[in-house]
């Protein structure tokens, strides 16, 4: 079968995106991803076949009342081409705009929309193509209330595989970063989005602590790294504080089995990896995502019983390091927030996203004459 994949620009809708697209292509399929030339796509290597559109009118900074229909008709035009060549029989999105010109190039053509919601609260991407899809996959039970039961299914996030790595013990792990095997870990991963605010607090904590209570795993984000870098240095933070830029996929399968608990933004993406490893979580929802979104990501965790939910107009040393010292000091709580986490988690969320798509695929497909 061949199968196109659309959405990108960040992360969040990116890995996703491929790691089905890996799992198709193990399976036997066609697949080619399409994605936008300003996204994240373009950064970094796409182990599938691909095209990145020209949608840079569609960015926020770049939008004008004309930029948006034109972009969207101009990406549109091109990816229906492409998808012609291709011979696209079903269409796998994940949402986000550059979605969007794809998806409405292919309904043109065929009825095999399937699309992936990884947020509590549907965007507005997905809540428009959703009219139109033959199947909606949600990460968050919160989100079929917005689409219906009808055609929607929970089937998780789909997570790259090198970042799940259970078989790695703990105290390697640790050592892995040069953190002590026997202290309590906080893993900080302030995500693409405003790290900045993240980042200092944490600074501020680590010195608002007595030296040496915690042990620190600090991802800042390459783009604020030799600023805390260096702020680190000047303060004379003491050996317990690590901070580091990014980690690969595989790296960060090693951070999160090296953590107690962790700290991070409220993205689908981060909150299903702390998820499915188990972590008690610290979630600072980012407060300029779109629509909210992030605020409601972390709520409908912490409703479960799987995060403890800190805004960010409220952050200080204070609020931050009491749920900490909270979870160092008490390992009933933070077994129930990880019992919590991994119920809420689906580990084989890729295989069931993979199953539907040939289902839908079998169905939609024209059947050969007799």
């Amino acid at each position: 079968m061949k199968i196109a994949i659309a959405g990108g620009i960040t992360g969040g809708h990116l890995f996703p995106a491929l790691t089905v697209a890996q799992a198709l292509q193990a399976r036997g399929h066609d697949v080619l991803y399409l994605g936008a030339q300003h996204g994240i796509e373009a950064r970094v290597p796409l182990p599938v076949p691909h095209t990145l559109l020209e949608m840079g009118g569609l960015r926020s900074t770049n939008r004008t009342p004309w930029s948006v229909p034109l972009t969207i008709w101009r990406a549109s035009r091109a990816a229906r081409r492409i998808l012609d060549e291709f011979g696209a029989e079903l269409l796998f999105t994940t949402g986000g705009y550059a979605s969007i010109p794809t998806a409405m190039a292919f309904l043109k053509r065929s009825r095999g929309l399937v699309l992936l919601e990884p947020d509590a609260l549907p965007g507005k991407a997905n809540r428009w193509l959703a009219r139109r899809a033959v199947r909606i996959c949600v990460n968050f039970e919160e989100a079929m209330s917005v689409f219906g039961a009808e055609r929607t299914v929970r089937t998780g996030l789909p997570l790259r595989p090198e970042v799940y790595l259970p078989e790695v013990e703990q105290g390697r792990a640790r050592e892995a970063f040069g953190l002590k095997p026997e202290k309590f870990t906080v893993l900080v991963v302030g995500g693409s989005q405003g790290a900045q605010a993240l980042n200092e607090v944490v600074l501020n904590t680590v010195q608002y602590l007595p030296s040496g209570e915690l042990q620190w795993l600090h991802l800042t984000g390459a783009a604020h790294f030799e600023t805390v870098r260096a702020t680190a240095e000047r303060l004379g933070l003491n050996g317990n504080y690590h901070p580091r830029p990014f980690l690969q996929a595989r790296e960060m399968g090693i951070a999160y089995r090296a953590a107690d608990v962790v700290v991070g933004r409220g993205g689908a993406g981060s909150l299903t990896e702390f998820a499915i490893h188990g972590l008690p979580m610290i979630v600072i929802p980012y407060p300029h995502a779109a629509g909210g979104h992030q605020r409601y990501n972390c709520e409908a965790l912490a409703k479960r019983g799987a995060a403890v939910v800190l805004e960010q107009e409220a952050l200080s040393p204070k609020t931050l390091s009491e749920p900490l010292r909270t979870l160092r000091d008490c390992p009933e709580q933070r077994i129930r927030m990880q019992q919590a986490a991994r119920a809420w988690a689906i580990p084989n969320a890729t295989e069931r996203i993979v199953q539907l798509l040939e289902e839908v695929g079998t169905c939609t497909r024209p059947q050969a004459s007799v």
